[in-house]
């Protein structure tokens, strides 16, 4: 019987023989290239056409050629031109007209224009200008673009040499395997020795990375030639590194012990993907929830009377999580069959709320955890919803299993991945953890999400974050993200790099609803010492303290010190500065001193060093694994990014800033009630419980005016010193 191949799978094959014709040299006309399907286990040979493989690529670089038109105009109006050609009529070219074309592929087809027109102008706007937003953000992380980071892009994975690579740090090579364990099912891991590289190079690599792995046994080898595989940073040190594979492998034999290997980091989209689905969500939602979207301000109330849509800022060390969230949930619970989603941005916020629920006291408080065990902490992993599931043998088994659950957890880009929740469970409630790191796309999906007969998936929602603390990462410039349609201005949309949260605040605080707004003051975090800075710069002298022991503890004479540095003009990297390095190291030998003499134990976890670069995270650590301090590994050495939620004892805040253009990128500002917030500045300092203190260029970082009051208020203290301990 002759069998042909769908077109989808033909393309497949002409694409992986295109891929070992360019980039390992082997001609496609000497593969035998066949499709093996498995209800029908025969081998079905394909004859490779060069032909095909031209129209693939041209229709490739039409698609491509879309894209940079659409992201070069930034403009809904250019953006609305092009996704108008999406219509059954532009796209048959063959001109096809039979039943299968006309009742099948063209209602498909048209379903997004017919969908469009349907739209408010405001809608349709706000639609187009999110997509632009969205294509330009794409294309940035694919082909890249410089900032004060370094340049960022997919394309250095394919295309940067060794030596671009590891003057940035991106690459770990000549690894040694220790130990492999990556066909164990319930491990998945491997570990590789690292070598004793040159005291200059500084691998950027950390807990949590996406990674690809793959043989590097001579300068030729690459990622372009050499098998990849793809993995997750579990651990890493100076010495070793380990591995957990992402996808299931069969044997450890794929990677032979003899040889070395070669780590980069992945590039991984498909965040993207799920902000582009939302944007389809947002158009065929209820018009109710659209308008709850566009006028968050206006009366909307559930049947209990509870607002449908409200929020909460936390300000640092007010409980967002382990004391807000915790107690909505627990006031839930007490409806009867209330369902309860819990939503964070990072996989980190949301082990926290599982934490959080774990503490409640409640009969039905146990709950279904979305996304795996690779993004989480392994004391939930019991609660992941493929364990809950492993024991079912069929659907209607699957169904009383999310049914007799009342609680999921899940990341915004994990739940949205699992759309056939809301098929089978209807929440009264979503709260949102970290949505002031959430855009509008992040949340589109979640909020218009609709169960069975198109009602709205989700009763009410509520909103923790801070807008005072870290924005979401945006990678163009706020001038690029920046809104000028009067229909969107007029429902306080200013700048697509804001988050959902922002917008929203700002329409409750502008039309005076006051009661969809709640604004925690006490913390429980810092000493008063070293809350009082942020208070009054950032919060108006609200944020007050709850009292607990350490709040109250006067034993230290100097909770907050400032240590001028002058820079080493020979460093090799700008984002390295070895003289603040060297005193971060001091202070940290000096604390495990301090608790020598004093006969007690130093706890390298509860201290936290945050600095800008990587590259200065790099030479942190390499350096505090030369001294004597015990487990220094557990020093957590961080961006201010990965701190936001995180708190330490004692934190060093290394600024490693050497020239004005890096002093100029480095604050976040907002303006909140007529005074500038550095968003940045206000998370790396609040993060301290005990003790901060902070490492820089008195000179250069006086010339910021908020760095500069800061210096003024700690020396104000007499808390400055200019010399090592």
């Amino acid at each position: 019987m002759k069998f042909r191949l769908p077109e989808n799978h033909y393309t497949q094959i002409i694409l992986y023989l295109a891929v070992l014709e360019f980039n390992l040299k082997i001609n496609p006309a000497t593969v035998k290239s066949c499709l093996l399907y498995s209800r029908i286990p025969l081998l079905h040979p394909e004859r490779y056409e060069r032909r095909r493989l031209e129209n693939v690529i041209n229709l490739r670089n039409r698609i491509v050629g879309n894209e940079y038109v659409i992201q070069k105009a930034n403009r809904a109006i250019i953006t609305g031109m092009s996704l108008d050609g999406i219509r059954s009529e532009n796209l048959n070219s063959a001109k096809i007209n039979n039943k299968l074309f006309n009742n099948y592929i063209a209602p498909q087809i048209d379903a997004f224009n017919i969908s469009f027109q349907k739209l408010s102008q405001t809608e349709k706007t706000y639609f187009l200008r999110l997509y632009t937003f969205l294509a330009k953000e794409i294309w940035i992380a694919k082909c890249g673009k410089k900032n004060y980071e370094g340049t960022k892009r997919a394309a250095c994975l394919w295309n940067a040499s060794f030596e671009e690579k590891t003057s940035v740090g991106e690459l770990l090579y000549d690894l040694v395997i220790t130990r492999n364990a990556i066909d164990n099912p319930k491990e998945k891991t491997i570990m590789f020795q690292i070598p004793k590289y040159d005291s200059l190079y500084l691998p950027n690599f950390r807990s949590g990375d996406a990674v690809v792995l793959y043989e590097r046994n001579s300068d030729a080898d690459n990622v372009n030639n050499r098998q990849v595989l793809k993995a997750t940073v579990v651990t890493i040190t100076n010495s070793a590194v380990t591995l957990k594979m992402r996808y299931k492998q069969e044997t450890s034999n794929i990677l032979k012990p003899a040889s070395r290997y070669g780590i980069e980091h992945d590039y991984m989209d498909p965040v993207f993907t799920v902000m582009f689905r939302a944007l389809t969500v947002f158009m065929s939602a209820n018009s109710a929830r659209k308008q709850l979207l566009m006028a968050p301000h206006e009366p909307q109330k559930t049947s209990d009377g509870e607002h449908r849509i409200s929020l909460i800022a936390g300000p640092p060390g007010t409980g967002k999580t382990s004391i807000a969230l915790k107690n909505l949930v627990e006031k839930e619970l007490y409806k009867e069959d209330s369902n309860i989603l819990l939503l964070a941005y990072t996989n980190r916020a949301t082990d926290e709320i599982c934490r959080a629920i774990e503490t409640i006291k409640h009969p039905r408080k146990d709950y279904i955890r979305i996304g795996s065990d690779v993004n989480c902490a392994e004391e939930f992993r019991k609660n992941l919803i493929d364990n809950k599931l492993s024991n079912c043998n069929s659907r209607k088994e699957v169904a009383r299993v999310i049914e007799r659950h009342n609680i999921f957890v899940a990341t915004t880009s994990s739940i949205q991945n699992r759309h056939e929740i809301f098929n089978l469970k209807h929440f009264n409630l979503a709260i949102i953890d970290e949505a002031s790191q959430l855009l509008e796309p992040h949340l589109l999906g979640v909020i218009c999400a609709q169960g069975p007969g198109k009602s709205d998936a989700i009763d009410r929602f509520v909103l923790i974050g801070d807008n005072r603390q870290l924005p979401a990462i945006v990678m163009q410039s706020r001038e690029e993200s920046k809104v000028e349609e009067p229909e969107l201005l007029d429902v306080g949309l200013k700048n697509l790099s804001d988050s959902l949260f922002d917008r929203i605040y700002r329409q409750l605080k502008h039309h005076g609803a006051n009661d969809q707004f709640t604004l925690l003051t006490k913390q429980g975090r810092m000493h008063p010492d070293i809350a009082r800075f942020p208070s009054e710069k950032f919060y108006g002298g609200k944020l007050l303290p709850v009292g607990l022991p350490h709040q109250k503890d006067n034993s230290i004479t100097a909770r907050v010190q400032f240590f001028n540095v002058v820079p080493d003009a020979s460093d090799a990297s700008d984002k390295a500065n070895l003289a603040e390095a060297l005193l971060v190291k001091a202070l940290c030998v000096s604390f495990a001193e301090k608790c020598r003499d004093q006969n007690t134990q130093f706890d390298p976890s509860a201290v936290g060093i945050i600095t800008p670069y990587r590259n200065q995270i790099a030479l942190i650590r390499k350096l505090l694994n030369e001294t004597s301090i015990n487990s220094p590994d557990k020093i957590l050495v961080d961006t201010v990014e990965r701190f936001q939620g995180s708190q330490r004892d004692i934190i060093i805040y290394s600024f490693c800033v050497k020239t004005q253009e890096q002093l100029s990128a480095l604050p976040n500002n907002s303006e909140e009630t007529g005074r500038i917030v550095d968003r940045k500045l206000n998370v790396a300092i609040t993060r301290a419980r005990r003790q901060l203190l902070i490492v820089g260029n008195r000179e250069l970082l006086r010339k910021n005016f908020l760095y500069k009051q800061l210096i003024e208020y700690i020396e104000g203290a007499g808390n400055s010193a200019t010399e090592n301990p």
